[in-house]
């Protein structure tokens, strides 16, 4: 709001109270009360009231009557001497200033004792005093710190709403455990009665702990809004000197009349004032504006205290005139540094910032006199921390040092609330002054944090906090927790067969029989002993069972966890067989990592079901095979509960609700490590299974063997360049399976081989297997949303930027190619959208889905970024002389989704020019197609031609569009971006403007090859050909998602009813592939956008090569360009003479091209290819490197191709010497 619209500051009004008979009300002088101020019974009176004075000594009597001293019985820290009673003022005074002066200011001895304090009144002539003993507590001595606790709350709800605790595993900041078996040890009987920003303190001395809270309850009343203009004023307070007991609630109101709200209080200890500095945030009204409905934003408010009990006047603290909220504060060596939020994106992004003060107390008010906004007192040192370390919209930062002797590796620690999904996930730096906050490698936090505190601890502490937790269990000499085969005869107990004597309880009327236990889906499930997953981090979970046909959904096969007073999971690992998977959470069913197969359980049959987790990676087993594996699981099973799991069942759901399981049991077991490839297939019993597939050279290998249990084959993607017709794969069977060929025999699979599996007593079972050369993603790392691209002989790729949670990559690379297959990177971003940090001024990250165009020599380059004023998705524009940049992009966006026809967001724009028209159009969307035609600069769409696209079934976004002999190919993606049914539809028309006629799906996933996810395409023609490439983004591969995606290449296939044919998705990706006659560069100017073309015999010939590295054994093809029409060349290879002969001679435009053959036995170094005219003079000469074959896989030449077809490949991707020489007519010099 404008300065002069501030609210006016809060004044504490007089609490006033009459009491009846009036005499007995003891006052100092004569009072006038406000008619306002309403008297109990027959007292009440509408005008002002005369009070009969009370003698000097009884009023100065009841002033000291009236006076409290906060904790004179258990002096620990500074105490709060009221200064006034009763309107009357208090002086004190000290028996013993060394250890309480006079103001209250302590210094602890080093034995408990008592010191008096005396308070004096006086009301006229007389004067009182009163005497109060103070019970000082012997300075503590707590000893260095070696651990932390952490309070936090979990959610929007009214579980989540309550403070819970957690405990450091050791002196490491990185890995906790929760207390209290994962349930809040505080919550609220005041005010809102939610609990939510939990600040802990210690006390200077060292022996006292404030816990303060945010008054707040969003779980029962959502509203937001209200929280924000009708929120509480108060402050949750709660005390310690052990943090395992702690004091009664204390509900101590500091915001003033004024606020809206008193959100996330935190504070720190000034030395200087001798007081702790409290801070929050609160939305604040004009004194003209009572009931809050007017505009408003976020202040930080401060106040201080000595006690948590008494608060002096709340004071502006940071005011920019724009909302600021969860500031956090650390001391170091003098300097305070105070992390907030901008809400407001102030300073580049809606995120946290990090300035520094010399004072705590420090203001910035935009309404003080003479503050300047250009140099305030807290100066920044950073902004858009959370995004700048790939997370996605956090707040709520808290901020501690790292204890001397923490293994986790920083020196300081911002952890952030991720409130979108994570919740807390921890930053690292070791300098503050330069800081550079990155997410570290790993990290165990407790289930679902969100804004809280970490505080570092003594070793008793850490100690006292963790004393009720329970025990890991011991396991056998096989990792063996748990064993039960179900051999029981009858009765309520299933006994334990590992040894510990871990008997379960049969409930219900679960009956025994032939070595099973049957579950009848109604009241039968099997109660296993409590706290069985303890300190455990690696897991196999092994059962096997019989699904019944009638089985009700949902359903668990077994759990392990706990269920809350809601009767809903929290916490658990369990697994189902409706799309069979296993998961652990720490929370509910939002929370949970899954591992799915995708299928479901085959039912009324025996399987054999097994879940491992070692380190982050979980597979799941179905009769010995793998069919799931997912690799980026953060909870351990000991994380549960803080390692209480009160409801561990087999056969029944953590969640009240669900459906008991039906069906038999008659093995289950549970392994506190992760079971191997080989004792998994051998446990199974599968005879048919081929388990542990790999390659005796793993190395060869560019991602683990897709083996398909149904169809028993495998696929060995292999490494480019690997020998397909001499590799060994190895395998595993069941215990008495024997196999032919045996594991690690040499095969031939560049074609289908065999294997053979071998039972006593039982059919044969053969197996397929097959290697491909996975030449896929063509581009290296994570990018997706690929728009390719041909200029001159070049191809080009742009993308987005991927692997950052929440698509919150910020920068564009351009990828060039020769051939299709080998691609380099820009050494540095064509943009950055980072504010004022990047060069896209109005855009800060979420840089998606680019695409560019060629027109007027000009390189238009349109993109999607986040415009964080309207915290919306625009799309801008950058224009560049070369499709490789510099790009410089236009101060504003173009596509605001603020136009009359608008998409459903404004992302993802095709560039596309009409070759009937010459018209340029903008293409976008998503969850509406919309185009538009661009303006004759290229920087707009033309007012009033944007338009709706129909006829696209299920669009999503990812629209693409190509035309081709009259006909138009629009192609765009379906389902969600995160999803392994990602895909692509298309569609024709004979015009632009359509209409539509929907063609089918044009890409989809292939499973059997591991190839999920296929979508946001793009499509080229190779120039003067009718060949046409898809560029794509997939999952990557292994274990990619959403937001770990690779870009790939796939041939696309004309019909011939000139349709585009389904694609199938490849890892073998595509075969080199150049652009064709594509006239020579100028020497002048090596890499021209658009070349002029050369006459022939005109100026000085050129050679170059298709490569500079070339493997012994292979060829390299030489161009020549520049002859006269019919002129004859020859080349040499040297150091070893090779003299090429019979060379054709140059075509009519002075064009040879020729293959040289580098023997097989050639020395391995460098050598030179020598190209000599005809009357035996050098016309030029290349340096090649000859390398030992096989050590070309990402780069090796291919075999020798048309000359017509590498003419632009010969250009580039070669060494390329210009030939100093006089024009051919005057003679060969």
């Amino acid at each position: 709001m404008p300065a002069s619209t501030r609210p006016a500051p809060w004044r504490r009004h007089h609490p006033w109270t009459l009491a009846v008979p009036l005499v007995a009300a003891l006052v100092a002088a004569p009072l006038v009360v406000p008619a306002a101020a309403q008297a109990a019974g027959p007292l009440q009176h509408s005008g002002q009231v005369a009070l009969v004075d009370t003698p000097d000594d009884q009023v100065a009597q009841a002033a000291l009557d009236a006076l409290t001293v906060t904790n004179i019985d258990d002096v620990r820290g500074n105490l709060t001497l009221p200064t006034t009673s009763r309107g009357l003022d208090v002086t004190w005074s000290s028996a013993d200033t060394s250890v309480i002066t006079a103001d209250g200011i302590v210094t602890r001895p080093g034995e408990d004792t008592t010191v008096a304090l005396t308070a004096s009144v006086t009301k006229g002539a007389s004067t009182l005093t009163r005497s109060f003993p103070a019970a000082v507590r012997k300075a503590a001595n707590i000893g260095a710190f070696e651990g932390y606790t952490f309070a936090y709350f979990t959610g929007n709800s009214v579980a989540g709403e309550n403070i819970y605790f957690a405990a450091s595993n050791g002196n490491d900041a990185l890995s906790w455990t929760e207390l209290n078996g994962g349930q809040p040890t505080l919550t609220s009987t005041e005010g809102e009665r939610g609990l939510r920003d939990p600040f802990l303190i210690r006390s200077p001395e060292g022996d006292t702990f404030y816990l303060i809270a945010t008054d707040l309850s969003i779980g029962r009343n959502g509203d937001w809004g209200r929280a924000q203009t009708q929120g509480s004023k108060y402050l949750e307070v709660w005390e310690s000197h052990d943090l395992v007991t702690w004091s009664e609630q204390r509900h101590v109101r500091v915001a003033p009349d004024n606020a809206g709200n008193t959100w996330a209080p935190e504070a720190y200890y000034d030395e200087a004032l001798g007081e702790y500095v409290v801070f929050w945030a609160s939305s604040l009204f004009g004194e003209d504006d009572p009931n809050h409905t007017g505009s408003f934003y976020q202040t930080m408010m401060f106040a201080t205290t000595r006690d948590f009990t008494t608060f002096s006047e709340p004071k502006v603290w940071q005011d920019f005139g724009a909302s600021r909220i969860d500031s956090t504060v650390l001391e170091d060596n003098g300097t305070y540094y105070r992390f907030t939020k901008d809400e407001a994106s102030t300073t580049g992004c809606r995120d946290i910032i990090q300035e520094s003060s010399s004072s705590l107390t420090a203001v910035d008010d935009r309404n003080a006199p003479g503050w300047n906004a250009a140099d305030p007192a807290w100066k920044l040192i950073d902004s858009c921390i959370g995004r700048d370390a790939g997370l996605g919209a956090v707040e709520g930062p808290t901020i501690f040092a790292a204890n001397p002797g923490d293994t986790s590796g920083s020196n300081y620690y911002l952890f952030v609330d991720e409130y979108g999904g994570r919740g807390y996930i921890p930053l690292g730096t070791d300098d503050l002054d330069a800081p550079d906050w990155q997410v570290p490698a790993s990290y165990r936090l407790p289930a679902s944090p969100r804004h809280g505190t970490v505080m570092p601890v003594t070793a008793a502490e850490l100690e006292a906090l963790r004393a009720d937790l329970p025990q890991p269990l011991a396991a056998n000499e096989k990792g063996e927790l748990l064993r039960y085969d179900f051999t029981d005869a009858a009765g309520t107990v299933l006994h334990d067969r590992s040894g510990a004597g871990r008997d379960a309880q049969v409930r219900g009327g679960a009956t025994f029989a032939d070595g099973a236990l049957a579950f009848d889906g109604t009241d039968d499930y099997v109660d296993l002993p409590d706290n069985v997953l303890v300190g455990v981090d690696d897991i196999t979970v092994e059962a096997e069972l019989r699904i019944d046909p009638a089985q009700r959904t949902p359903y668990f096969l077994y759990g392990f966890g706990n269920t809350g007073g809601d009767g809903a999971g929290n916490g658990y690992l369990f697994s189902t067989g409706d799309q069979y998977r296993a998961a652990l959470t720490t929370g509910n069913w939002s929370g949970e990592q899954n591992v799915t197969s995708g299928a479901a359980l085959p039912r009324d049959r025996w399987v054999h079901l097994t879940y491992t987790l070692s380190g982050n990676t979980a597979r799941l087993y179905l009769d010995g095979q793998p069919v799931a594996e997912k690799t980026d699981v953060t909870v351990r099973p000991g994380d549960i509960g803080g390692g209480s799991t009160l409801a561990n069942y087999l056969g029944k759901s953590v969640y009240d609700a669900d459906n008991l399981f039906r069906g038999q049991m008659r093995e289950f077991a549970l392994y506190n490590r992760a079971l191997s490839a080989e004792e998994i297939v051998q446990n199974s019993g599968n005879t048919s299974a081929l388990g542990a597939v790999s390659l005796q050279d793993a190395g060869a290998l560019k991602v683990a063997p897709l083996v398909d249990t149904d169809a028993r084959t495998v696929m060995f993607p292999v490494n480019r360049g690997t020998d397909l017709t001499q590799l060994r794969p190895v395998f595993t069977t069941a215990s008495g399976t024997t196999a032919t060929p045996a594991s690690g025999t040499v095969h031939d699979l560049s074609t289908p081989a065999t294997v053979t599996l071998t039972t006593p007593g039982q059919p044969d079972v053969v197996w397929t297997l097959e290697a491909v050369e996975m030449k896929s993603p063509v581009l290296p790392g994570l990018y997706a949303d690929p728009n390719i691209a041909v200029f001159a002989d070049t191809y080009y790729i742009y993308a987005t930027t991927d692997g950052t949670p929440g698509w919150g990559g910020n920068t564009f690379y351009v990828w060039t190619s020769k051939n299709l297959i080998d691609w380099t990177r820009s050494a540095e971003p064509i943009l950055t959208l980072d504010g004022a940090n990047g060069n896209v001024p109005w855009a800060t990250g979420n840089a998606w889905a680019p695409t560019i165009i060629e027109k007027g020599g000009k390189c238009y380059f349109y993109f999607s970024g986040h415009e964080p004023n309207a915290n919306r998705k625009m799309i801008g524009v950058a224009v560049a002389d070369s499709p490789e940049g510099p790009f410089t992009a236009q101060p504003e966006p173009m596509i605001t989704n603020a136009e009359a026809v608008n998409s459903g967001q404004a992302i993802d724009p095709a560039a596309f020019t009409d070759p009937e028209t010459g018209k340029s159009y903008l293409l976008w969307g998503n969850g509406r197609p919309v185009y538009g035609e661009l303006s004759d600069d290229m920087l707009s769409v033309e007012e009033g031609t944007i338009r709706p696209i129909d006829g696209l079934p299920d669009f999503r976004e990812g629209l693409f569009l190509n035309y081709r002999d009259g006909t138009y190919h629009l192609t765009y993606s379906i389902d969600d971006t995160g999803s392994e049914n990602y895909r692509v539809g298309y569609a024709t028309s004979t015009s632009i403007d359509g209409p539509w006629t929907y063609r089918g799906i044009l890409l989809q996933k292939d499973p059997s090859q591991g190839i999920l996810g296929t979508g946001h395409s793009s499509i080229v023609n190779v120039p003067g050909t009718d060949e046409w490439y898809i560029a794509y983004h997939r999952f990557a591969i292994p274990g990619g998602n959403g937001t770990n995606r690779e870009t790939t290449i796939d041939r696309l296939e004309i019909g011939e009813d000139g349709l585009f044919q389904t694609v199938t998705p490849t890892l073998a990706s595509v075969d080199p592939r150049e652009v064709p006659g594509t006239t020579e560069p100028n020497p002048t100017e090596p890499n021209p956008t658009e070349p002029n073309p050369t006459e022939p015999g005109t100026t000085a010939p050129v050679v170059s090569v298709s490569a500079t590295t070339v493997e012994r054994g292979q060829s390299v093809r030489v161009t020549v360009t520049g002859l006269d029409s019919g002129e004859q060349v020859a080349a040499e290879l040297r150091s070893d003479p090779i003299r090429v002969t019979g060379i054709p001679t140059a075509d009519a435009n002075g064009r040879v091209a020729f293959d040289v053959r580098i023997p097989a036995d050639l020395a391995t170094g460098s050598h030179t290819i020598v190209v000599f005219g005809a009357d035996g003079q050098v016309i030029g000469s290349v340096p090649i490197t000859v390398t030992a074959s096989g050590q070309l896989a990402v780069t090796g030449a291919q075999a020798p191709l048309g000359a017509a077809l590498l003419a632009a490949l010969l250009l580039v991707a070669g060494g390329v010497l210009w030939s100093i020489r006089p024009a051919r007519r005057a003679g060969i010099a």
